[in-house]
């Protein structure tokens, strides 16, 4: 085939767009800020290509159908290649480790094959892969086709601090922990580390729980030590977050890493607040219409980390307690657990909810949170302050920041207490002065998110300098 022949005017025709390929992890907390990530560089010229793992994309696919707004991720109207995973919907993994074990061992093939397809066979062709940060095969894939990768990590910054300190813990002997001490009670878990850069008075109960283990060889505490590695030999690293609310963490990470981008809150950037939108949730929010300014607890606890009986039971007790009407979000399997236990109080559970709106919505007053980032950022964007009750992961991480360095956070609820603890503490964020200054303190932030997010502030430059930087120099040096 000849060369693409001049434009009329005898200029050259303009060189394509970069061509970016998003691999997110296959969970609602992962795929929506790839998505929103993917519309932002859309925005600003960039051919953007999603990639989801059949068992994801089937599970979306039976969402939608069945009107489930908690698993019907969309996509923004990207482009979406599938690969296959080698996992079955009837028999899908039953644990974390087993999911990522699968992804490891069934994707790699598949996405390389689907890479150098788009390489060789598509318009234009590709020129980076951004892959979440939980999927090194992605980056495995592009780095051997000669495609620069980059690593978006969609949780906090602190978050990523904390997954890089698993190789001191365990060169400093802090881990594993000695004998049967991964409980919440164990005296291990407060080790106080001051050394960990970036953040002050942390403790190894506030780092990510993966490293909370008393085997050595732990799968998940190595398979996140591996990440970090593989995130180190990447062309950038992205982070959904803004630098006023993590400056401290996000300078000691630049030393660390290739160049470190924050881009967030990419919710804001792309004004993605979801409208609710009939049946169920149309019936949230008019209970939520029935309610006094800032009167309203709400709870939600994700969509994936699981709790045990005794502390459901607990919080019911409490919420039971509180004196303010709530508003929970369970799980079937969790709610039958509250069920049985008789919760009282003036309160609505439901089995989900548009989030944002509900956080939006004037009669909500308090977050009971897991704290994962998303919500994190998500109470930020409302100027709502939280509780925390985290569960798995850099939850520990971000519940601990919230409530001692963003001041946004009132504590974290305890356990085995009793209800009249839990009770105690929504009544003083309601009614009492810590929640006042909690409230005065996510307010500031949220004044800075949306800074941040307009055209001139700081993610909203770095988008733009991720665009010049990594993908437009990355095609003109092919």
């Amino acid at each position: 085939m000849g060369s693409t022949p001049p434009a009329m005017d005898g200029k050259p025709p303009p060189a394509p767009p970069p061509h970016v390929v998003l691999v997110p992890f296959p969970a609602h907390g992962h795929v929506a800020p790839h998505v929103q990530l993917g519309r932002v560089l859309r925005a600003r010229g960039v051919h953007v290509t999603l990639v989801h793992t059949e068992l994801h994309h089937r599970r979306r696919l039976l969402a939608r159908s069945a009107g489930d707004g908690a698993a019907a991720t969309d996509d923004g109207g990207l482009d979406v290649e599938i690969i296959p995973d080698g996992l079955s919907i009837d028999d899908p993994p039953r644990s974390l480790r087993a999911l990522h074990e699968a992804l490891e061992r069934n994707c790699l093939e598949p996405f390389t094959a689907l890479l150098r397809d788009m390489m060789l066979r598509r318009s234009p062709p590709v020129s980076c892969v951004v892959a979440d940060t939980p999927m090194p095969f992605a980056a495995t894939a592009a780095r051997a086709a000669g495609v620069p990768d980059v690593q978006f990590f969609t949780a906090s910054a602190a978050g990523l601090m904390g997954y890089l300190q698993f190789p001191e813990l365990l060169a400093r002997g802090v881990i594993p922990l000695k004998g049967n001490e991964c409980k919440s009670d164990g005296s291990q878990l407060d080790t106080p580390l001051e050394w960990v850069p970036g953040m002050k008075g942390m403790r190894l109960r506030d780092m990510p729980t993966f490293c909370h283990t008393a085997d050595a060889g732990d799968w998940l505490l190595h398979f996140h030590v591996h990440q970090m590695r593989v995130a180190a030999g990447a062309a950038a690293v992205v982070l959904n977050t803004f630098v006023d609310m993590e400056r401290d963490v996000v300078d000691a990470l630049r030393p660390l890493f290739p160049p470190v981008y924050t881009v967030g809150p990419l919710a804001a950037i792309t004004s993605s607040s979801p409208a609710a939108t009939g049946g169920d949730d149309a019936s949230v929010m008019a209970w939520l219409d029935g309610k006094a300014a800032r009167s309203v607890v709400y709870l939600s606890f994700g969509s994936h980390a699981s709790m045990g009986g005794a502390r459901l039971r607990e919080i019911a007790a409490g919420l039971a307690r509180c004196g303010s009407p709530y508003l929970w979000v369970l799980r079937p399997d969790m709610a039958a657990e509250v069920a049985a236990a008789g919760v009282g109080g003036d309160g609505l559970v439901v089995p989900w909810c548009a989030q944002e709106a509900v956080l939006g919505h004037p009669a909500v007053g308090l977050f009971v949170t897991h704290c994962g980032w998303n919500s994190i950022l998500e109470s930020v964007a409302a100027g709502v302050p939280v509780l925390g009750c985290p569960v798995l992961s850099e939850q520990t991480t971000n519940c601990r920041q919230a409530c001692t360095a963003w001041g946004v956070g009132g504590g974290e609820l305890p356990e085995g207490g009793g209800g009249e603890e839990v009770a105690a503490m929504v009544r003083e964020m309601m009614r009492g002065r810590k929640g006042e200054e909690a409230r005065e303190k996510t307010m500031e932030w949220k004044r800075l998110a949306e800074a941040s997010a307009k055209e001139g502030g700081s993610s909203y430059d770095n988008i733009g300098r991720f665009v010049d930087d990594v993908l437009l120099k990355g095609k003109r040096s092919d």
